[in-house]
């Protein structure tokens, strides 16, 4: 598809403006176009890889498997002394975990009990109910509003796309 690009080294008018609106919405409409490209060949190769890969994982977990059986099954007899095995291509053994499970309950558990230092507690400004104070007392609390004009362009896709097609 043929574009008119022309060279807008300088904005004069309101007309220019429009203009490169229009160019760069179409940058970005070739923008998405790319990126989806993209991301559809990204998907393919993960999935070739997967397929690709799925044999030798297969073989590694059942491989771990084995290995775990034969541990566990000798475990007395290999383990008396030390944790884990090392061998020539690698090592092998048991470690010790640790987790703690809670069920819904626990929460309100530890409250009704008043064992709160085993509740987790993050604390900081909520700035939604901060932004309804005025600015002196922000400033009583050591805060302050920032108000200032961030710059925006965006172009109206809708209006390309609508001239893309009247061109076809």
């Amino acid at each position: 598809m043929a574009r008119l690009k022309p060279n807008i080294s300088k904005i004069n008018s309101l007309e220019d403006v429009d203009f490169a609106l229009k160019e760069i919405g179409l940058a970005e409409r070739e923008l998405e176009q790319i990126d989806a490209e993209a991301q559809k060949k990204i998907a393919l190769i993960k999935e070739e890889a997967l397929k690709k890969g799925e044999g030798l994982r297969n073989r590694i977990a059942e491989l771990a498997s084995l290995i775990g059986a034969f541990a566990e099954y000798n475990k007395n007899e290999l383990f008396k002394e030390k944790k884990s095995i090392e061998l020539t291509f690698g090592v092998f053994g048991f470690r010790k975990s640790t987790s703690i499970h809670v069920k819904k309950t626990t929460l309100e558990l530890l409250k009704k009990l008043q064992m709160f230092q085993f509740i987790r507690v993050k604390e900081e400004p909520d700035k939604e109910k901060l932004a309804d104070l005025d600015d002196e007392a922000l400033a009583s609390v050591d805060a302050a509003r920032k108000v200032k004009d961030d710059f925006f362009c965006e172009a109206n896709k809708e209006a390309i796309n609508a001239e893309l097609v009247g061109k076809k």
